[in-house]
């Protein structure tokens, strides 16, 4: 990262004050650092616990097993992203990130074949996880009121009952053992502690119902390893896709900063790759189509081959709770987490950080009894597209376990089938696909008139 300037830092102050107010957020992974982002504007201080240390530089760390892995950003994320923390476009440039025009650039060869290809304006940036979540940490700790303790987590919620339930701090696990039970205090909570968050059970044991929970099961695993790029290839993406009735198997070539590629292979209903080297370069050799496997054949590996199966969508259903102690909300995948091989986490996550903005916002100006019962409940709003998005493909498989769409989901993802097919040749269709798939247009851009008939059609 030599050379690498960060722009001004983020203003250090506060778009509403509220002297002494202080907000805890639980979790230092993407959507942590986002609610931290966004609380700055409101709150006197932040404090992010989490129980892993830092690394100086981007690298992983055991909290977040699935770092070496591909993870996009989708357009829709990375506008949210500069708009929280302007620069940062530029910043990642300028640190290796690559810049992609998310058609022209891309190879996809999708289930229906390879989707045409076009300038379009549509540009992206590709960067590792580890890269991305470095650089937002750095970001934060330049401003003087973000207080960052790593060696930290959660154990309870500090609550009080009169005059009305809320959450008031947080029981403390430290690295240095003590006899008492520390604390720390909070006007505000927010679980950012990812699948494994505990706030179910500690509702529970205040005496609330735990949220009801959906789960949508295709059984996917995956194997990533890192590559140096050949010096004649070209910077640009590659997807192949699987293909239900043909092929389990699909796999992505992600550019990435340094030079390097993260290759993923990915499996559906338990055919996942392997972890030694023969068995990773068989499983690339079985895709639909040779052209990821013919690049690895002059791509040096820098990195052990790295699996992850955890890939179940769930949902916790806040939203649904009748009664919630106030002082206290839940985001990122502590909420609702989705099959990763769709790349929505990250983006997810941001929509979950403009949520709590705008919540907060609007509590400012028109205050509510409980608006972290508002937030949850449009976040669960926010969230419900690209949920319906990732299920429904999951669902394309008998395997997969879960509760099945009905009749007019099915009719639906027929109709997308369709599109997709028309993407192989349509430019115009196939802008409006990714646009929809970046969550920066609504599906219903898929009915113009115009794309329609063609679908109809065709």
């Amino acid at each position: 990262m030599s050379g690498f300037q960060f722009p001004s830092p983020i203003p250090n102050t506060l778009e509403s004050r509220q002297a002494n107010r202080h907000a805890v957020v639980l979790g230092g992974s993407i959507a942590g650092l986002l609610a931290a982002r966004v609380l700055l504007d409101h709150f006197d201080r932040v404090t992010l616990l989490e129980r892993d240390q830092f690394p100086m530089q981007p690298a992983s760390r055991p909290g977040v097993p699935q770092g070496q892995h591909v993870h996009g950003l989708l357009l829709q994320g990375q506008q949210i992203l500069e708009q929280l923390f302007p620069g940062l476009v530029e910043d990642l440039i300028e640190a290796g990130a690559i810049s992609l025009d998310w058609i022209a650039d891309w190879k996809f060869f999708s289930m229906e074949g390879w989707l045409e290809q076009h300038a379009s304006g549509l540009r992206g940036i590709c960067c590792s996880r580890l890269l991305l979540e470095w650089y937002l940490r750095q970001r934060l700790l330049d401003n003087d009121r973000f207080h960052l303790q790593p060696g930290c987590s959660a154990q309870g919620l500090v609550f009080e009952s009169q005059p009305t339930p809320r959450v008031t701090g947080v029981m403390l696990r430290t690295a240095v053992e003590t006899s008492d039970k520390p604390s720390i205090a909070a006007d505000l909570v927010v679980d950012a502690t990812g699948r494994h968050s505990k706030l179910p059970q500690w509702l529970a044991a205040l005496g609330y119902e735990k949220p009801p929970e959906t789960q949508v099961n295709s059984f996917l695993g995956y194997a990533s390893r890192w590559y140096r790029r050949p010096n004649d290839a070209v910077a640009q993406g590659v997807i192949i896709a699987s293909k239900p009735g043909e092929c389990k198997r699909g796999g992505v070539i992600y550019p990435v900063e340094g030079n390097c590629w993260i290759v993923t292979l990915s499996g559906i209903a338990g055919d996942h790759p392997p972890s030694d080297e023969a068995g990773f370069m068989e499983f690339a050799q079985s895709l639909r189509h040779p052209m990821l496997y013919d690049l690895l054949q002059t791509a040096e590996p820098c990195s052990a081959i790295h699996c992850y199966r955890r890939t179940e969508n769930q949902w916790r259903h806040y939203e649904q709770l009748l009664a919630m102690p106030r002082g206290v909300v839940a985001l990122g995948d502590a909420v609702c987490c989705f099959n990763p091989i769709y790349g929505q986490g990250m983006t997810a996550a941001a929509l979950g950080a403009i949520t709590l903005k705008q919540c907060l916002q609007d509590n400012q100006t028109r205050p509510q009894s409980h608006w972290e019962k508002h937030f949850q409940g449009q976040l669960a709003k926010a969230l419900n597209t690209p949920w319906l998005m990732a299920t429904g493909e999951d669902f394309r498989w008998s395997t997969t376990e879960g509760k099945r769409p009905g009749w007019v989901a099915r009719q639906l993802q027929g109709y997308f089938d369709r599109i997709l097919q028309l993407s192989l040749t349509s430019a115009e269709t196939h802008r409006a696909f990714i646009q929809v798939a970046h969550l920066v247009k609504p599906p219903t851009v898929l009915f113009k008139p115009a794309i329609l008939w063609q679908a109809l059609t065709q």
